[in-house]
This record gives C-alpha cells, structure tokens and sequence, in this order.
C-alpha cells in the first residue's frame, strides 16, 4: 500500500474518533469509508470502547457490546438475506455482498458509537 494512502486512512479514522460528538458529522464521515474499511474502524471502536469503559469503572466486554446489537440472524431476516449465517458472521459477506456487509457494519458501529456517548455522560 502506497504510504499516502495509508496515512490518509489513518487520518480519517482519527477523524471519525474525534467526530465522535456529533451525530451529524460522525455519521457524516463513516459514510466515506468503503465496506473493508469499516471492518478496521469497527475494530478500533470496539477496542475503544473496551478501554475506556474500563477508565470510568464499567469493563465492558465483547458479550456486554454484542448485546446491544442486532443479532446476526435478524438482520439477514430483515434485509432478505439468504446466505448462511457464518458468512455474515465471518465478513465473507464483503465479497460477495459489499454494501450489504458495510450496512451491517455500520449498525454496529452505530451501536459501539452510543455506547460510547452513554460512558462520557457517566464520566
């Protein structure tokens, strides 16, 4: 990967995290980044997420995260999905299916996003 491109990602994911605040913008920048991006901002949300809720005395886990969203099988229900369920679960998806792979992605960042905002008001 060329170091520009991958400077610029940094920076937009440095970006998003610093939009975190407002709605508006945050969603606003998340919509640039393509399918496999999301896949790496998710990662960092989720570690974020982690550590911070650990910082104000929560210690959330993936289990405490993964309830908040939505299950796997009911999106691929609500979306009319007809691939096995490990393929959504395992980012095959992002192959076959990109856009569809990057909506589900984006609704659990959305969720790590609220999370998020609930452990700043409670600092």
């Amino acid at each position: 990967m060329h170091k520009m491109a991958h400077y610029e990602v940094d920076r937009r994911k440095q970006m998003l995290i610093d939009r975190l605040g407002d709605e508006e913008l945050f969603f606003g920048t998340l919509d640039t980044f393509r399918p496999r991006e999301l896949v790496e901002v998710q990662v960092i949300l989720w570690n974020y997420v982690i550590d911070y809720s650990s910082s104000v005395g929560k210690n959330y886990n993936r289990r405490n995260l993964t309830s908040r969203m939505e299950p796997t099988a009911n999106y691929q229900y609500r979306v009319g999905c007809h691939e096995r369920i490990d393929y959504c679960r395992g980012n095959i998806c992002l192959n076959t299916h990109p856009n569809c792979a990057g909506n589900k992605l984006k609704g659990q960042i959305a969720v790590l996003r609220e999370i998020l905002m609930e452990l700043r008001q409670q600092q």
